[in-house]
């Protein structure tokens, strides 16, 4: 593949540049969504941020120890530093540094790759998030690229360490970069796994220490009980999606990576890692997330990684400069569609979260004592703008909900003064209440594109003490 280097200045700032502007754009088009990530994800990371400069790292809520419900420990430091910003500025901060990998990544890799990552929905959609998708796919290019250039073992396993602490599916990265080593040596491979399995079990032991398990307690609260039920359910929308994202790129990919099988007899098998990157990490992600939910937010980086296969096939298989140009602009034409639907997405997301989980966030600072507690099941915004105590009902920060034994009513009554949650997917929690549960408020969202459901409720909990 071509890098910047070799190319003018004007061509390399274009695609970040315009990825700016059409971010900046829709934050100004609501100034509301200023304040606004488009998931409630990023407030969670926010709350661990800002636990780690108070001198009690990696707690959540005030009266529990250390919790797990993280998964992407590289980007903990940059919530750090933007929770200090205040409750308001903290989140448009964090966005801001989700949006700079994303327009360093741009920059990296060139016309091409950037022109055709720009107007990959998905990609855009997320690029500032405030979560760590946009630095997870800065990684992966760093990765691509070492792969390209045959780097060494000792700089491949930093670069695999970044993958797996930025999203830890990103560690399957290990079998392309493996096989792209110089030489295939047992002490090669180590040298480049060593970092990253080192990390590996220092996060199983931290987790073991605190919920009993090896994995982060986000891992079982989104893992699916049945996984082809689940398929069932939702992968026609997983389909859905990607072929909107780009009806021609996962057949682009396919004839990419048939092209690098065929020519392999002139660079062996490190010329087929690359092409194996995409299957990997879309296997990875569907075997977590077997359908479109959260935008695509589980794909991304298998979309960065199928963008970067065909741009390079685009560079340097088609020789002929207007067939190059043909193809490219093809490809380019069929997401333009996907583009401006996951654009305007974002603009709904932000709107959404203000109603769901913003608003009432501010309504709960506004009423309840600092020393409450609230059931919550949206808990980000909930836990960084009302500082109460926080009872996760999806177990995804507190490890007593891993639990199933603990889901009834009466557990949460002994211990929660007020429940934040969606009527309609806690409507048996709720008629198991009964009276014990006073209706405060509700919000019901206008554009309901990211958050669980389009309608939530706070109650005051009459508190059955032990």
């Amino acid at each position: 593949m071509k890098y910047p280097s070799s190319k003018p200045m004007w061509s390399r700032l274009l695609f970040p540049c315009l990825l700016v502007m059409i971010h900046v754009f829709i934050l100004l088009r609501e100034r509301t969504a200023a304040e606004i990530p488009p998931m409630d994800d990023v407030y969670i990371h926010l709350v661990y941020g800002r636990s780690l400069i108070s001198g009690n790292p990696l707690v959540y809520t005030g009266g529990d120890g250390a919790t797990t419900g993280f998964t992407s420990p590289l980007w903990l430091p940059a919530a750090a530093i933007s929770s200090q910003a205040g409750t308001t500025a903290a989140p448009s901060l964090l966005m801001f540094a989700s949006l700079l990998a994303a327009a360093t990544l741009l920059y990296l890799a060139g016309p091409i790759p950037a022109m055709l990552l720009f107007l990959t929905g998905p990609f855009v959609f997320h690029a500032a998030s405030g979560m760590e998708t946009s630095l997870a796919c800065l990684v992966l290019f760093l990765a691509w690229r070492w792969m390209e250039e045959n780097g060494t073992p000792r700089s491949g396993g930093l670069i695999l360490l970044a993958a797996f602490l930025s999203r830890p599916e990103l560690a399957l990265l290990a079998i392309p970069m493996s096989l792209s080593l110089k030489r295939i040596t047992p002490g090669n491979v180590a040298a480049l796994l060593a970092p990253s399995a080192v990390a590996g079990i220092i996060w199983v032991f931290f987790n073991l220490s605190v919920t009993g398990r090896p994995l982060p307690s986000t891992f079982y609260a989104k893992i699916y009980t049945s996984w082809p039920e689940a398929a069932k359910i939702g992968f026609p929308g997983l389909l859905k999606s990607m072929f909107l994202t780009s009806p021609l790129l996962p057949f682009a990919t396919l004839f990419a990576a048939a092209y690098t099988w065929k020519d392999r007899k002139r660079g062996g098998v490190k010329r087929l890692a690359p092409a194996l990157t995409p299957l990997v990490l879309f296997l990875a992600a569907l075997s977590m997330q077997p359908n479109g939910y959260f935008q695509l937010r589980y794909y991304v980086p298998f979309l960065v990684s199928s963008v970067l296969l065909v741009a390079r096939r685009l560079e340097n298989s088609i020789k002929d400069r207007k067939r190059r140009i043909l193809s490219t602009a093809i490809l380019a034409a069929s997401m333009v569609p996907g583009f401006l639907v996951f654009t305007g997405r974002r603009i709904d997301a932000s709107r959404d979260v203000m109603y769901i989980d913003v608003m009432p966030a501010k309504l709960i600072e506004s009423i309840a004592d600092q020393d409450a507690v609230v059931a919550a099941a949206d808990i980000g915004a909930v836990g960084w703008i009302s500082g109460t105590g926080i009872l996760d009902l999806d177990g995804l920060v507190t490890p007593e909900r891993l639990n199933g034994e603990n889901a009834g009513w009466k557990w949460i009554r002994e211990r929660a003064d007020y429940l934040l949650a969606f009527p309609e997917q806690y409507s048996d929690l709720t008629d198991e209440a009964g009276e014990s549960i006073d209706f405060i408020g509700g919000y019901r969202s206008p554009t309901p594109v990211i958050c669980g459901e389009d309608t939530v409720a706070l109650w005051k909990i009459e508190r059955l003490d032990n």
